[in-house]
């Protein structure tokens, strides 16, 4: 399947440059080529296969991981096919960095160890920040500028990390890494790595390139950041929590998820844009991923179905401000004003991934966070939980805030005819139907993230 990718970047890159015929057609192409390595997908064989001395892990968990990917590198390659965020000339460049990057983050998911997720973190990252200024105005340079210069510090502090604990490990595998209490030099290493990762994870307070980033890329960049790209953190994150039972690390791993799930949803309270709300609502969930960490297996059970679950409430929810946007920064809140009676069923969509971020029940969000909470407050860490419904409890102020002006709220001047949705109706129908359905139904997802996790 990276193949397929790998080759299909390509054919987006030069083929248009060859053969007239197919300028115009790289969306089709590649969303083709996903569509194809999605078939490639069966039940997973129980085993795991180790490639390159332990490098690379290949098993059932990273195989749910990479049909993740997939499915979001699908939904977002149909969005800009319906949209284009870029011009004609434009798009081979657009389609190769946005395969590249999801090359990055598969590979990240199957990272063995520390030096394998940094060059999977490097391939992910380096596309995505001329994503966010390929369109080349002042608000996307703006955005790639930040996303650049605070993802190469994050970087810088990964690979200092990685180097202080090369010096002090023999291996850096995770298998090997796992062990008693390290020393200072290796713990000071290991707090290096976890820092650089919690820059792509955007955990407060290495969430800074956050808002604007989303806010100036392209609308289908930002949701395969918010989507996809915070996914490939979490796990890593994961990975290096799960070497320590308890000190230290632990404590740490403490603070950024209590820090994170109050700075980031007081901070969204004052947002006017859509695109900077997801962006902080982002940052939130960030942290409630890492509450559920606590949980043990059970805590990462949760997160494997949490992370689709987010992503399809994400998706949706960025698929309805790239349907109404007339700029580049997206629409303001106050845009929506009076959007149940011009366009109801939108309206509704967007209401449902609200309260599905939310987590209002029956939907897949309620789900996704009371399995986070259950397995934190199992372990013992009440405490945290508590926080951490409060303040999910305080976004429902935001996240209601942009249903209340969609149905309680007239239209602000004289409304243009609607533009037909095309794919970006496709997605939106479909992430709704996911977001309800995950949650009437959300034992047999359960299941399948339960059984992935046991190769952790």
């Amino acid at each position: 399947m990276p193949l397929l990718l790998l080759l299909a970047a390509f054919a987006c890159l030069l083929l248009p440059l060859f053969i007239r015929a197919l300028r115009g057609a790289q969306g089709v192409i590649a969303l083709g080529a996903v569509l194809a390595a999605l078939t490639f997908f069966r039940l997973a064989p129980q085993v795991e296969m180790s490639l390159f001395s332990g490098a690379v892990l290949l098993n059932p968990a990273s195989a749910y991981l990479w049909a993740f990917a997939l499915g979001v590198l699908a939904l977002v390659v149909a969005l800009s096919i319906s949209k284009p965020p870029v011009p004609e000339e434009s798009c081979s460049e657009y389609y190769f960095l946005l395969f590249m990057s999801a090359l990055g983050l598969m590979a990240l998911f199957s990272a063995g160890d520390l030096f394998t997720a940094f060059i999977a973190l490097e391939l992910l990252s380096l596309p995505l920040y001329a994503l966010a200024g390929i369109r080349r105005t002042k608000p996307g340079l703006e955005a790639a500028y930040k996303y650049f210069m605070l993802g190469a510090l994050g970087s810088a502090f990964t690979v200092l990390g990685i180097a202080v604990l090369n010096s002090t490990c023999p291996s850096l595998s995770f298998m090997a890494l796992k062990g008693g209490a390290p020393e200072p030099l290796a713990l000071a290493g290991f707090l290096l790595v976890i820092a650089g990762f919690a820059f792509k994870t955007a955990l407060v307070p290495f969430h800074m390139w956050v808002p604007d980033a989303y806010e100036g890329a392209p609308t289908p960049v930002s949701a395969f950041m918010g989507a996809a790209v915070k996914a490939g953190g979490v796990v890593v994150l994961w990975r290096l929590f799960g070497l320590f039972d308890n000190g230290p690390v632990r404590e740490i791993f403490w603070c950024l998820a209590a820090v994170t799930v109050v700075a980031a949803n007081l901070m969204a309270l004052a947002q006017k844009g859509l695109k900077r709300l997801l962006a902080y609502s982002s940052v939130a969930h960030a942290g409630y991923l890492t509450v559920a960490f606590f949980g043990g297996q059970r805590g990462f059970e949760a997160v494997l179905y949490y992370l689709p679950v987010y992503a399809m409430a994400t998706i949706g929810a960025f698929s309805v401000a790239l349907a109404l946007e007339k700029d580049e920064k997206g629409p303001l809140i106050e845009d929506l004003a009076g959007l149940a009676k011009t366009r109801p069923w939108l309206s509704a969509a967007l209401a449902a991934f609200m309260f599905s971020l939310a987590g209002v029940p029956p939907l897949a969000g309620f789900f996704a966070k009371f399995y986070a909470f259950a397995g934190a407050v199992s372990a013992g860490y009440t405490g945290l939980v508590v926080l951490a419904v409060i303040m999910s409890a305080v976004s429902m102020y935001y996240y209601l805030k942009v249903t209340v002006v969609m149905f309680m709220k007239p239209p602000v001047g004289e409304q243009p005819a609607a533009e037909p949705l095309g794919l970006i109706g496709v997605v939106i129908a479909l992430m709704a139907a996911g977001v309800i359905l995950a949650g009437l139904f959300s034992r047999p997802l359960l299941a399948i993230a339960a059984d992935a996790s046991r190769w952790f």
